[in-house]
């Protein structure tokens, strides 16, 4: 995907100073987007933003550092960005919290659950999983009343979910995939559409440390997040909600409809048929 396709939208990242929110806001800016910049140490997001600018050019960078789990400071990163910018039109929440926090390599024996520390447990879920949902609901109303908007949600691979050793990191993601899921339904008919996109295995940021022994050349690198999420925050996926995709699995060479199938899943596996048996009565839950 070429040229500027995403001129006049602004997004905020979260997240965005390091890692795979850094290469989406440079992925967005080169396509013409303003980006508002969210993470927690100021000089991490201005070396970010430089990098953002030259991809984008002069001016397309904001720097919002903030705490997304702060209620307040959500809500004033949404106002500046749009005060700053005009308008707000692309959420990714990429800000959380890794496995490294409970072990510096996930690939061997760490802790058990009754031997994580519980404030740690707590954290972890806040950032991960209260974090995005707060920012979400920051921004939705406006997307909502301008009739278009993108959600983007960075969860992980499934098997990541249920690995042993990291704590609250893999049930704090799963409960991000399966409120994406809700977002989805709830955004329905609104403009506004909910998606999922993660690297799909091992990607070559802070969460792997030196301690699991993986070459960094052989992980996941940031930029193939860049492809999926920009045409994500195209009118061409205006239709396209309640999906995960894989960004490894992406590949710009082939058709559209060839992409989606080999990189896209329905968010929260709802295509596994494993449904609640409900009464007649609360039939509408399914909505």
């Amino acid at each position: 995907m070429t040229g500027r396709t995403l001129e006049g939208r602004t997004a905020l990242i979260t997240g965005a100073g390091r890692g795979l929110g850094k290469a989406m806001a440079e992925g967005l800016a080169a396509r013409g987007a303003k980006i508002a910049l969210v993470d927690l140490e100021r000089d991490v997001l201005a070396a970010a933003a430089a990098d953002v600018e030259t991809a984008g050019g002069q001016g397309c960078a904001l720097v919002l550092p903030a705490d997304v789990t702060d209620t307040q400071r959500a809500a004033e990163v949404v106002e500046e960005t749009i005060s700053s910018f005009g308008s707000l039109d692309i959420l990714i929440n990429d800000a959380a919290m890794g496995p490294q926090f409970f072990t510096e390599d996930f690939t061997g024996d760490g802790p058990r659950f009754w031997e994580v520390d519980n404030d740690l447990w707590l954290r972890v879920l806040t950032v991960n999983a209260f974090g995005p949902q707060l920012m979400a609901s920051a921004v939705v109303p406006h997307m909502v009343d301008q009739g278009w908007g993108r959600i983007i949600n960075v969860t992980t691979s499934l098997d990541t979910m249920f690995l042993p050793g990291c704590g609250a990191y893999g049930p704090s993601k799963a409960s991000l995939e399966a409120n994406t899921h809700i977002m989805a339904n709830d955004l329905g008919g609104t403009g506004v559409t909910a998606n999922v996109l993660i690297p799909g295995g091992p990607a070559n940021t802070r969460m792997i440390t030196e301690a699991t022994g993986i070459p960094r050349e052989d992980l996941i690198q940031p930029e193939v997040m860049q492809a999926p999420s920009v045409w994500l925050c195209t009118d061409e996926a205006n239709d396209t909600s309640g999906m995960r995709f894989i960004a490894a699995l992406w590949d710009e060479n082939q058709p559209l409809a060839k992409r989606l199938e080999q990189a896209g899943a329905p968010t929260a596996w709802a295509q596994i048929p494993s449904k609640a048996i409900r009464p007649d009565s609360v039939a509408s839950l399914d909505r």
